[in-house]
């Protein structure tokens, strides 16, 4: 299998699971909604990422060090604002329902989180797969506005046959979770932005040995503690307000605390697996592997909504529905030729070589007009200098490593 079927395979299942862990945010019961927050915010967002990065990369915290300390605390603040727009999340899919939350979330999240990273690609203007991007985009857009012009309808329908439908509310209360959905969608683009200002320590993890595609799990706990402190806050204070914590003792309320580790898993899932197709893809992988992640995920979540009787008797906004979800699988196909455009260009090589990596400072930007790290000379073993660890670059590397200053204090 070639690096392009691999990534769209990751992708592919990236987009299955995100459209999949809503499905236990409508499940939580006999658990107060903050007691099954809790549990999904300290398992999905540090447990989980931890153990998956910890599995895979020989040194997390050294991976992490090497992030300037500016793209860190940016990254933790991204992560922060994606916080803020998770927890009106769990709110819009109780209040409108989780088709009609998902496309409103996903338009937004696909615009902005691919437009930001796409800006900063260094041959913008001149890469023949940009312009395939940008009309994936659109078509993307627009089938995400016409699942919303499906929600409006099915809502329009209730209103008119006095018809309630669970997870979904009528009147104010649906348009509050219409604007929750909108934040949220704000929120979630900048959680991709803070993934590609935390790509310093992927590309650490790459020189501890760790394959491209699985480095990427170390940037994932960087911009997810930022998300992790609000909804941690945010949850301890309902809980307390609420004096809910009883919720725990409930009978049946094990059912709960499963819905929550199988929501976190799969949430995480989702990440993990997106971030290392997007790796595999190369430069471009956080603008056409999001966009793909995202449109994909709004079809599998569509589907969950058909089974779970969002849309039963609705037959007008139910074709409207299954035309929206025919736009975004175009939107897929113009992507994924994005993609193979770009994966059948010349492109950069990395070539293996073993850096003996300073206790201080490595500067990296040495040959990084060539295209490639660099290496000892024919013949030469390169310096070691005390308390440093050797790392060596794997040949599995599909993506070109940005050059930059890191800094890797050694462990003593």
């Amino acid at each position: 299998m070639s690096d392009f079927q691999f990534s769209l395979v990751l992708i592919l299942l990236a987009g299955l699971f995100q459209g999949t862990f809503g499905l236990g945010m409508k499940k939580f019961a006999p658990l107060a909604w903050e007691a099954f927050w809790l549990i999904f915010v300290v398992v999905g967002m540090v447990i989980i990422p931890y153990v998956s990065a910890s599995l895979v990369v020989p040194d997390v915290w050294g991976a992490i060090q090497a992030v300037p300390s500016g793209d860190l605390w940016l990254s933790i603040i991204l992560g922060g604002c994606w916080g803020v727009g998770a927890l009106m999340f769990g709110l819009a899919i109780n209040y409108i329902g989780m088709s009609l939350a998902y496309g409103i979330t996903m338009s937004l999240a696909a615009a902005m989180g691919s437009l930001i990273p796409l800006f900063e690609v260094e041959d913008f203007a001149t890469n023949p797969a940009v312009p395939w991007i940008i009309a994936g985009m659109v078509v993307m857009v627009l089938g995400v506005g016409v699942l919303s012009y499906a929600g409006i309808l099915r809502e329009v329908a209730q209103a008119r046959l006095g018809q309630a439908v669970a997870g979904i509310r009528q009147g104010k209360m649906f348009y509050v979770g219409l604007l929750f959905a909108i934040l949220n969608g704000l929120g979630a683009a900048l959680l991709n932005v803070g993934f590609t200002k935390a790509s310093s320590a992927a590309d650490a993890a790459e020189l501890q040995g760790a394959l491209a595609r699985n480095a990427s799990l170390v940037a994932w706990i960087i911009v997810l503690f930022g998300g992790f402190l609000v909804n941690l806050v945010y949850s301890l204070l309902l809980l307390l307000k609420n004096k809910s914590f009883a919720s725990y003792r409930l009978p049946k309320a094990h059912r709960g605390i499963i819905a929550a580790l199988i929501t976190s898993l799969l949430w995480f899932a989702a990440l993990g697996v997106y971030g290392q197709g997007a790796a595999i893809m190369g430069d471009l992988g956080p603008v056409i592997g999001w966009s793909m992640f995202l449109a994909l995920s709004l079809v599998i979540s569509s589907l969950w909504g058909l089974k779970d009787g969002e849309w039963k008797g609705m037959k007008a906004p139910l074709r409207v529905l299954l035309i929206g979800d025919g736009v975004l699988m175009i939107s897929w196909i113009l992507l994924g030729y994005a993609n193979s455009i770009q994966a059948s260009g010349p492109g950069e090589q990395v070539e293996p070589s073993v850096r003996a990596v300073s206790p201080t400072t490595t500067d990296l930007t040495s040959g990084a007009d060539e295209g490639r790290m660099p290496s000892a000379r024919a013949g030469e073993t390169p310096a070691t200098p005390r308390g440093a660890k050797t790392w060596i670059i794997s040949n599995d590397s599909t993506r070109r490593l940005n050059a930059r200053r890191l800094t890797v204090p050694a462990r003593g």
